[in-house]
């Protein structure tokens, strides 16, 4: 094969960082269709109509995007709390 080379590492950095990029983004799109699918069973079974959910999609998609990051601001608040190095 011969030597290996800066060039040769480099390139082979690329393809890996672009490939967990892909899979990253492709992780994203699995929980996002999950999520999406969640919502959708959970309003129908509260009586909810296919139409009002796929109206209501876009607000309860960004309701629940407040919501993770409310939660793991408190979550780092109580952990900084817990370890004793703050007085948040």
């Amino acid at each position: 094969m011969g030597q290996y080379t800066k060039e040769m590492h480099e390139a082979y950095r690329k393809e890996q960082d672009e490939k967990a990029a892909k899979e990253a983004q492709e992780r994203d799109h699995r929980r996002q269709r999950m999520e999406r699918a969640n919502a959708r069973r959970a309003w129908l079974a509260d009586g909810g109509s296919e139409a009002d959910f796929e109206k209501a999609w876009p607000s309860l998609r960004d309701e629940g995007r407040r919501r993770r990051v409310m939660d793991a601001d408190r979550r780092a608040r109580e952990a900084m709390q817990a370890s004793g190095v703050s007085r948040i």
